[in-house]
């Protein structure tokens, strides 16, 4: 299990529902951001993206 999955496995319910729609609302954000302007750091989109998917897994696990 990664670091980022064990984190969000101790984290209650309420607390991954709040930071996956932060984390949904600042994926946006870089989104209309990197189609507007060259982004130095290229790689931040797919990594807010698995932080994403790593979330929602550990939701999902949580409520199930």
């Amino acid at each position: 299990m990664s670091k980022s999955m064990k984190e969000a496995s101790q984290k209650t319910v309420q607390e991954l529902e709040k930071s996956v729609v932060d984390l949904r609302l600042e994926l946006a954000k870089l989104t209309v951001e990197s189609s507007v302007s060259q982004q130095k750091n290229t790689n931040t989109v797919p990594n807010k993206r698995k932080q994403l998917a790593v979330l929602l897994t550990a939701l999902r696990q949580k409520k199930s």
